[in-house]
C-alpha cells in the first residue's frame, strides 16, 4: 500500500494529536490525582498526629480539659466528618501466655457521630490513626476527613484537561490544513508538472510564490525544464543536421564502396594481364614447334608423293614413318599448348572461394613462371633468376586455388619488381633472384617468397597491408595487392602472412596455410 503525501501529513498530525491527547486526558489527570490524594493524606496524618500529641500531653499532665481542648482543635474544619479517642487495652488469659487487644471509644466529637473504633477510608472519608501511649493509657486518635474536596479537585482536573485536549485537537486539525496547503498542495502540482515534462510537454512551469524550500524547489524545477527544452530544442536541431550529415555519409559511403569495388577489378585485371602475357609466353614455344613441324610434313609429304610416282615404295613408307613422328611431336605440343589455355580459364576465372585439394607445388612453380614471363613479355630488358624448393612430401593442399594463385602472382610480382628496381639503381652491377620454397610442418604448410631486392623500411612496415597503401608511382600500382591477398590468407584460409625484411637488402613473405580446413 502506497501512502501519499497528503496521507503521511494527516497521520503525522493525527498521532501527535492522539499522543498529546492520551497525555492531557489519562497519564496527566492520573498524575496529579495521585499527587492530590498523597497530600491530602499527608495532611490528614499531620493533623491526627497533632491532636495525638497535644491528648497525649494533656492525659500526662491530668489536664482532662486539655484533652477536650486537643479534641476540639480541628473541629472547625469543615471537611472534618469526625474525630475519635479510642482506649487500648491489654486482657490477658489466666495463665498469661497469651493476650488480646481490644479498642472502645472513649470519646468522639460530635458526640453523636456514626463512626467508631473500626472506621477505615472509603470513597467518601479519609480516616487516619495516631496512636498514643501514658502511664495512665493508651489509645489513638482517629481522625475522619471528607474526600469531597478531593473528588471535586480530580473532576476539575479532568474537565481542565478534556478542554486542553479540544484545544488541542483543533489545533491540530488546522496544523493539518495548513501543511496540506503548504506542503502537500505544492508538492502534488510539482508532480503533476513532473509528469506533464516526462511526457514532451516543456512548455509546464510550477506556480509557487512562497519563500520556503518548497517555492526554491518549484523554482529550480522551472529552471530546469526551460533547460532541458532549449537543449531538447538544440538536439533536434542537431539530430536534424546529424541526418543530413548522414545521407550525405551514406552517399559518399556508397561511393566509396563503387570505387573500392572498381579499383579491386582493376587489380584482378591487372593480375589477369600479367597473367595472360606470361601465358602467352609459355604457348609461343609449343606453338612455334607445331608450325614448324607442319612445314617440314608439307616438305616430306611432297617427297613422298614424288617417291611414289617414281615407284620407290621404300622410300616412300620412310618419309611416311617421318611423318607420323612429325605429327606426334606437333600432337604433343597442341596439348601443352592446350594444357596451357586450361590452366588460363582455371586460375583466370571469378573466383568462388571453393576449396579442393590443389597440388601447392605444382601451382607454386606454374604462377611463378607465369609472372616472371609476364614481367619479361611489358619489358623485354628484364631478366631475373628464380630458383625454387619444393617439398615433396606436400602432396595435395585443400584451397581455393584462384585465390591462392592470386596471392601467389601478386607477391611474385612485387618480388620480381623490388629487384627489377634494385637492378636499375646499381646499374647492372647486381644479379637479381627470387627464391620460391615450400615445406611440410606439423600442422601447416609453408610457402616463403624470397627476393634480394631493396627490402622494406621500418617506418612503412606496419602500413603494407592497409587497402591503397603503395609504394609504387602514381598508375603503377592500386595498393590493394597485399590487401586482398592478406585476407585471403586469413579470413579465406585461416592461415598467416608475415614478413622479414632488411631494408637494402631484400624481403622474405612466409604464408602459413592449415594442412586440413
Amino acid at each position: 500500500m502506497i501512502l501519499h503525501l497528503k496521507s503521511k501529513i494527516w497521520l503525522t498530525v493525527a498521532a501527535i494529536v492522539l499522543m498529546f491527547s492520551f497525555f492531557t486526558l489519562y497519564y496527566f489527570p492520573d498524575q496529579q490525582a495521585k499527587l492530590l490524594l498523597n497530600n491530602y493524606n499527608n495532611e490528614v496524618q499531620n493533623l491526627a498526629n497533632t491532636v495525638s500529641l497535644g491528648v497525649k500531653i494533656a492525659i500526662t499532665e491530668q489536664n482532662f480539659e486539655g484533652v477536650q481542648t486537643a479534641l476540639e482543635f480541628v473541629k472547625d474544619d469543615s471537611r472534618l466528618e469526625f474525630i475519635s479517642m479510642v482506649q487500648t487495652d491489654t486482657i490477658w488469659n489466666e495463665a498469661r501466655t497469651s493476650y488480646q487487644v481490644q479498642e472502645k471509644l472513649f470519646k468522639s466529637f460530635p458526640e453523636d457521630s456514626r463512626f467508631d473504633a473500626t472506621a477505615v477510608s472509603n470513597d467518601s472519608i479519609l480516616v487516619k490513626r495516631s496512636p498514643f501511649q501514658t502511664s495512665m493509657m493508651s489509645g489513638a486518635i482517629l481522625i475522619g476527613f471528607s474526600t469531597k474536596a478531593i473528588n471535586e479537585g480530580k473532576a476539575k482536573i479532568m474537565n481542565t484537561s478534556l478542554l486542553v485536549s479540544t484545544l488541542v485537537f483543533s489545533i491540530g486539525i488546522l496544523i493539518g490544513f495548513w501543511l496540506s496547503k503548504t506542503i502537500s498542495k505544492p508538492v502534488l502540482a510539482l508532480r503533476d508538472a513532473a509528469n506533464k515534462v516526462s511526457e514532451g510537454d516543456f512548455t509546464t512551469r510550477v506556480h509557487n510564490v512562497s519563500g520556503d524550500e518548497i517555492g526554491e524547489l518549484g523554482k529550480s524545477f522551472n529552471e530546469m525544464v526551460e533547460y532541458l527544452s532549449v537543449t531538447t530544442h538544440k538536439l533536434k536541431e542537431a539530430n536534424h543536421s546529424l541526418a543530413t550529415t548522414n545521407g550525405t555519409l551514406n552517399t559518399t559511403l556508397l561511393e566509396l564502396k563503387e570505387t573500392q569495388a572498381q579499383l579491386i577489378q582493376k587489380e584482378k585485371m591487372a593480375s589477369l594481364g600479367e597473367l595472360t602475357a606470361g601465358i602467352a609466353h609459355e604457348i609461343q614455344n609449343p606453338l612455334n614447334f607445331v608450325n614448324n613441324f607442319s612445314e617440314i610434313n608439307q616438305e616430306l609429304i611432297d617427297e613422298m608423293v614424288q617417291e611414289l610416282q617414281d615407284g620407290n615404295t621404300e622410300d616412300a613408307v620412310a618419309i611416311a614413318q617421318d611423318i607420323k613422328a612429325n605429327e606426334q611431336k606437333i600432337s604433343a605440343h597442341g596439348k601443352r599448348a592446350d594444357a596451357i589455355v586450361k590452366g588460363m580459364l582455371q586460375h583466370s576465372r571469378t573466383s568462388t572461394g571453393k576449396k579442393e585439394p590443389t597440388d601447392l607445388n605444382r601451382l607454386a612453380d606454374e604462377f611463378l613462371r607465369l609472372s616472371y614471363h609476364g614481367l619479361r613479355a611489358k619489358n623485354k630488358s628484364f631478366n631475373a633468376g628464380f630458383k625454387t624448393h619444393l617439398d615433396q612430401n606436400i602432396g595435395k593442399v585443400d584451397i581455393a586455388p584462384e585465390e591462392i594463385g592470386r596471392v601467389l602472382l601478386n607477391l611474385y610480382n612485387n618480388a620480381f619488381y623490388s629487384i627489377n628496381q634494385k637492378k636499375q639503381q646499381l646499374n647492372g652491377t647486381f644479379e637479381p633472384e627470387v627464391v620460391v620454397t615450400t615445406s611440410l610442418g606439423k600442422d601447416m604448410v609453408e610457402i616463403s617468397v624470397k627476393d634480394n631486392g631493396l627490402g622494406i623500411p621500418q617506418n612503412i612496415l606496419d602500413k603494407i597491408y592497409q587497402p591503397f597503401f603503395t609504394t609504387k608511382p602514381t598508375g603503377e600500382g592500386t595498393g590493394l595487392g597485399l590487401s586482398l591477398s592478406y585476407d585471403i590468407i586469413t579470413k579465406g584460409h585461416g592461415g598467416g602472412m608475415r614478413v622479414e625484411t632488411e631494408e637494402g637488402k631484400g624481403a622474405e613473405f612466409i604464408i602459413q596455410l592449415p594442412v586440413s580446413s
